[in-house]
């Protein structure tokens, strides 16, 4: 899969909650580096937002404009499920 399709898949999925590094991978199904990049990338181009949670876990979170963009993709991968 393309790491265009991969960066949608993990913005719609940080709508939900905030993951750590080690939640997305899991979830994805793929190694933490490649994760690690993914959410690098992100984080580059102002995608998603780091923080420390009161675990000391370090967590990601989508911004406000990805927010709306993500939810407009998931919207669309619904009704596209839904038929």
């Amino acid at each position: 899969m393309s790491a265009s399709k991969l960066k949608n898949q993990i913005g719609v999925m940080l709508l939900e909650k905030p993951m750590s590094l080690k939640e997305v991978a899991e979830v994805m199904e793929i190694k933490e580096k490649k994760a690690y990049s993914l959410l690098k990338s992100m984080f580059q181009k102002d995608r998603v937002a780091g923080f420390k949670d009161a675990d000391g876990v370090r967590r990601y979170r989508v911004t406000e404009e990805e927010a709306e963009k993500a939810a407009k993709r998931k919207a669309r991968a619904d009704k596209k499920a839904a038929k």
